[in-house]
C-alpha cells in the first residue's frame, strides 16, 4: 500500500491536520536555520533578484499543480461514470433476466447474477476487495459460461438472449474499469515533481529578508499550508474508492438484492 493510500484510511483532518503541520514546520524551520546563518540586512539586499525569481518559480510550481489536479479530477469523474454505467447496466440485465421465458433458465442466470451482486456488495469493504474482485469475476465467467449452452426457442427468447449477452459483457467491461481504477495511482514522476516543487518553492522564501521576523513566519506558513492543502486534494481526487469523497459500489446492486429478498 503507497503512503498516499495509507494517509486516506485515517480520519480527513486527520490527514490534512497532518499534511499542514509537515509542510508548515519545515517552512519555519528551514527559515529559522537560514535566518540564523544568514542576516536579514544580508539577504535584504537581493531581494528584487529573489523576488523576479520566485515569481518564475511560483508560475512554474502553479502550473504542475494545476496540471495534476486537472488530471486526478478527469480521472475521478471517468471513474464516476463508469460505476454509474455499471449501476444502470446491472439494473437492465437483471430485467431481462427476470423477463427470459425459458423460467429454468431465467431461474439459473438469476442465481448466478444474485451471486455476482453480492460479490460486488463486499468489495466495499477493505479487508476483503480483491478476494470480493476475484470472486466477482468469477460469477460473471459462470454466467457467461451458462449463457453459452442456452439456445433460444423462439424469437422473442433470442431477443433477449442476445440483450443478456451485450449487457453481461458491458457489465463485466464497467466491473474490471471500476476495478482498474482503485488501484491506479499517480506514476511516481509527478509525485517526485510535486513533492520536489513544495520544497523548493517554500525553501525559497527562506532568502526574502524582511523588517518584521513574524510577518515573514505567517507568509510562509500560509503558503506551506496551502501547498498542503492542495497535495491533499490530489491524493484525494488520485484515490476514487479510498477517502471521504469516494465513490462506492454501484447502488443498482444492493437494490437488486433488496429485491430477491422480497421475493422470498
Amino acid at each position: 500500500m503507497s503512503l498516499s493510500a495509507y494517509l486516506l484510511m485515517l480520519p480527513q483532518w486527520v490527514t490534512v491536520s497532518l499534511l499542514v503541520v509537515v509542510t508548515v514546520s519545515f517552512s519555519i524551520v528551514g527559515f529559522l536555520i537560514v535566518h540564523r546563518f544568514i542576516p536579514t540586512k544580508v539577504r535584504q539586499i537581493h531581494n528584487d533578484v529573489a523576488g523576479f525569481v520566485f515569481a518564475t518559480l511560483g508560475v512554474t510550481y502553479g502550473v504542475l499543480l494545476a496540471f495534476v489536479v486537472i488530471v486526478v479530477w478527469e480521472q475521478f469523474n471517468e471513474a464516476k461514470v463508469n460505476v454509474q454505467n455499471e449501476s444502470s447496466t446491472a439494473l437492465v440485465l437483471y430485467k431481462n433476466i427476470v423477463a427470459y421465458p425459458d423460467k429454468t433458465i431465467s431461474h439459473n442466470m438469476r442465481d448466478g447474477f444474485v451471486k455476482y451482486c453480492r460479490q460486488a456488495v463486499a468489495e466495499q469493504e477493505p479487508t476483503s476487495v480483491e478476494q470480493s474482485a476475484e470472486s466477482a469475476e468469477i460469477a460473471i465467467n459462470q454466467l457467461l459460461t451458462l449463457l453459452d449452452g442456452v439456445v433460444p426457442d423462439s424469437g422473442h427468447e433470442q431477443i433477449l438472449y442476445t440483450q443478456i449477452l451485450q449487457s453481461l459483457n458491458e457489465l463485466a467491461k464497467y466491473h474490471n474499469l471500476r476495478h482498474q481504477a482503485s488501484h491506479e495511482e499517480l506514476p511516481s514522476v509527478i509525485w517526485v515533481g510535486v513533492v520536489v516543487g513544495a520544497i523548493i518553492t517554500i525553501g525559497f522564501t527562506f532568502l526574502f529578508g524582511t523588517e518584521n521576523f513574524w510577518a515573514h513566519i505567517i507568509m510562509m506558513s500560509l503558503l506551506a499550508a496551502l501547498i498542503a492543502v492542495v497535495i491533499y486534494v490530489v491524493i484525494e481526487m488520485d484515490h476514487p474508492s479510498m477517502g471521504s469523497v469516494r465513490i462506492d459500489t454501484p447502488h443498482a446492486y444492493a437494490k437488486i438484492l433488496k429485491i430477491e429478498e422480497a421475493k422470498r
